[in-house]
Formats: structure tokens, C-alpha cells, sequence
């Protein structure tokens, strides 16, 4: 690595490490928002909070790395530009090839630990992160049975929080606490009228199940009803003669936090989770299966996210050498709209596989290949036309220049 390389490559990287703080600590604190629920009703904040950081970092990560490295190379080396320091190296031979070197070869090592970061990180952050509300949960659960669950009362707003109001009354509690007689349990959604249910039992009693590894309680009810609304007023009943609910899971299922909480399949690795979208295809519904959809679209953005770190560099550079006499303010516009377009077409792709009317697929190819056009259309520019030549007049001549050749070919 010559002297010119290792100007721009530590120059690029210390810069790129200050935004990636800075864009990561903004990321965080949004997310943190969504947790403060969780934070209260757990009674133990720092430790939740902890868990919190490590389960958001990598998935934060995946985002803010090319975000980091585009705007780092950019602002490197329009300041260059600005000093004239890009016109004395550009003199003394220094080519577009090797302002694009350095930063390229920092692209691929950013690449690396982003894909780490999305392909395995983040499905072991996701995985932990599972275990941890799992053994709250089951605290929240011993608490209730020990303090709250009393002969004769409803526990009304029986886990405080979450998105369900649930409440609970039994009539009679054994002396052994884990056998009750004339047990309601009324669950009230906000999602939708499938949420809402009333049980109805005569007896019931409390299981420590052991058969997962990870002990739940189970409330298994006896000969009961169960009470289902109706969107026309009306009421569907069903009979039964057993019916077994997780304590553990009805407890962890009120502090979901957003998109991290909704699909198991993000935690897989990258095999079991290819395994798994192999066999979504095999499904007859797959034509008409919009969550095994969004399974591959998501699978597909957590590699194209990555990849954009190897195109992002050679972008930034294109765009920060410039006349210095020109505002640094039309580059950086021409940064906010790259980042626009690609995240853009990232959700458009997901939008054309989600509404069946390309292949998941679309999601993967679309905005790499639109990325990889527009590395190579800067980079164009830059080697043909020198730095005082904005990009709209280049595509304007060479437009010119492609519509003569076609009208001479035709004559």
C-alpha cells in the first residue's frame, strides 16, 4: 500500500468510525423508545437494558455500516477537492482507479462484518434475546401465583402492559395452589376480534411442564366453553373437554417489540434458515403464502444491505471529487438521494414479491444491480470528464452522443 493509499484509507476510516457512533447511538435511541415498557414491569432495568444493547447492536450495525463508509468517503475527499489537495495528486498521476482503491478495499473488510453482523450476530442476538424474556416472563408468572391469585377475586389487567388486557377468577384455590374449581378467563385484544376470547371451566390446574428444557407453567382447564366474538354480535362457542395454555408464553407475548419480536425465522443462521425457505417452496399456498414471502425478502435484504458496502466507497469518492469552485452541498444532496433510491427500491422489490407480481427474488437483484449501474456510471464520469463537469451534463452527452450513433446507424 503506497503512501497515497494509506492517507485516504485511515483518513476514510477514522471518519467512517465517528459517524457509525453517531448514527448507531441515534438508531438505538429510537428503538429504546420501544422498550420502555418493558424496562418498568420487569423490575430489574439495568440488566434489561444491557440485553437490550447487545440484542439491537448488530442488527443496528448491518444499517449503519455502508450508511458510514458512503458519507465518509464523500465528505474525505470533497474536503480534498475544497484544499485542492485531489488537483495536486491528480497532477502528479494519481488516477480515479487509485482515489478508489483504498476506499474499496475498507469496503470489502466493512462488507465482512456487516454480513457477519446480519447473518449471525443478529440470529444469536435474537435467539438470547428470547431466552431472556422467556425467564422474565416465567418470573412475572411465580410472582402472580404467589401474591396476586387469590379465592373469590378477579385479577383484572392480569400482566400489566402489552397490547392484551387479561383477567382472571377462579372460585375456589386447593390448599397444593395448583388445583382451582370454577375458573373464568377473559382475554381482550386490540388486534383484531380473533384476540378476544372468554374460557369458561369447571376445574383447572397448574402444570410445571419440564419437557422443553426450559420449564413453562401450563394452566390445563377441564370441561369447559370457550367464548369467541363475532364480527355480525354473535357469539361462536365450542365445547371442550381439556384445553392446556402457556402461562410463560401469555406473559411474554405482551412486551413484543416491534419487528423484533415477529417472525422465529429470523433467528436461524443463514443454512437452516435457506433449509427452511426451500421448504416454503414446496408448499402448495406458496404462490398465495404472503409471510412465507416476506420470510425471502427478508432473508434477501439481510445480504443485499451488506453488499452495498462494496459499491458505496466508489460512489462517495466519485461524488466528493469536484471542481472546488462548485458548492460541496450538490454532492452531499447526491449522497441523501442515493441512500433514498436504494433503500427505495429495497422496499419496492419487497412490495413487487409481496404482491406476487415478480419473484422474491426482485428483492435481491433489483437494488444491487441498480447500485452496481450507478457505481459504474459515476465512475464513468469521473474518468471521462474532469472534475468541473456535473453528472446531469455528462448523462445529457452521453445521451447526445448514443442517439447520433443509433440515427447514423439507421441512415
Amino acid at each position: 500500500m503506497t503512501r497515497f493509499d494509506r492517507l485516504i484509507f485511515s483518513e476514510i476510516l477514522s471518519l467512517t468510525m465517528v459517524i457509525l457512533a453517531i448514527l448507531s447511538t441515534v438508531m438505538f435511541l429510537f428503538r429504546l423508545l420501544s422498550l420502555t415498557d418493558y424496562l418498568v414491569l420487569t423490575q430489574d432495568g439495568i440488566f434489561s437494558l444491557l440485553m437490550f444493547v447487545i440484542f439491537v447492536i448488530p442488527n443496528i450495525f448491518k444499517l449503519t455500516l455502508p450508511l458510514s463508509l458512503l458519507f465518509a468517503s464523500a465528505i474525505v475527499v470533497v474536503r480534498m477537492s475544497g484544499d485542492r489537495e485531489s488537483e495536486a495528486w491528480m497532477a502528479s498521476g494519481v488516477s480515479i482507479y487509485r482515489f478508489c482503491r483504498a476506499p474499496f478495499a475498507l469496503g470489502v473488510v466493512f462488507a465482512i462484518i456487516a454480513a457477519a453482523s446480519a447473518l449471525i450476530m443478529e440470529p444469536y442476538a435474537r435467539q438470547q434475546w428470547r431466552k431472556f424474556k422467556w425467564m422474565h416472563a416465567r418470573k412475572g408468572v411465580e410472582a402472580l401465583l404467589e401474591n396476586r391469585l387469590r379465592e373469590k377475586t378477579f385479577v383484572s389487567d392480569l400482566f400489566q402492559g402489552g397490547s392484551n388486557k387479561i383477567a382472571l377468577y377462579v372460585d375456589r384455590i386447593e390448599r397444593n395452589r395448583s388445583s382451582f374449581k370454577g375458573v373464568f378467563l377473559g382475554i381482550n385484544g386490540d388486534k383484531g376480534e380473533g384476540d378476544s376470547q372468554i374460557l369458561t371451566a369447571e376445574s383447572g390446574q397448574l402444570i410445571k411442564d419440564t419437557t422443553t428444557g426450559s420449564y413453562d407453567y401450563v394452566f390445563e382447564l377441564r370441561n369447559g366453553r370457550l367464548h369467541q366474538p363475532l364480527g355480525s354480535g354473535s357469539w361462536n362457542v365450542i365445547s371442550f373437554d381439556n384445553f392446556k395454555i402457556s402461562l410463560v408464553n401469555m406473559f411474554q407475548k405482551q412486551f413484543e417489540i416491534g419487528q423484533f419480536d415477529a417472525n422465529d425465522m429470523r433467528s436461524y443462521y443463514p443454512e437452516m434458515y435457506v433449509d427452511e425457505l426451500r421448504k416454503l417452496r414446496e408448499r402448495s399456498d406458496w404462490g398465495a403464502n404472503q409471510r412465507s414471502v416476506r420470510d425471502h425478502t427478508f432473508f434477501y435484504e439481510q445480504i443485499v444491505v451488506p453488499l452495498s458496502c462494496l459499491f458505496f466507497p466508489v460512489i462517495g469518492v466519485c461524488l466528493g471529487l469536484q471542481d472546488p469552485r462548485r458548492k460541496a452541498s450538490f454532492a452531499y444532496l447526491g449522497l441523501l438521494v442515493i441512500v433514498f433510491l436504494f433503500y427505495a427500491l429495497i422496499m419496492l422489490g419487497q412490495q413487487l414479491a409481496v404482491k406476487f407480481v415478480l419473484e422474491p427474488e426482485v428483492s435481491l437483484y433489483l437494488p444491487l444491480l441498480s447500485i452496481f449501474a450507478l457505481m459504474i456510471g459515476v465512475l464513468t464520469w469521473r474518468l471521462r470528464h474532469p472534475p468541473s463537469t456535473p453528472f446531469l451534463e455528462f448523462v445529457a452527452q452521453e445521451y447526445r452522443t448514443l442517439s447520433s450513433a443509433l440515427r447514423r446507424r439507421n441512415v
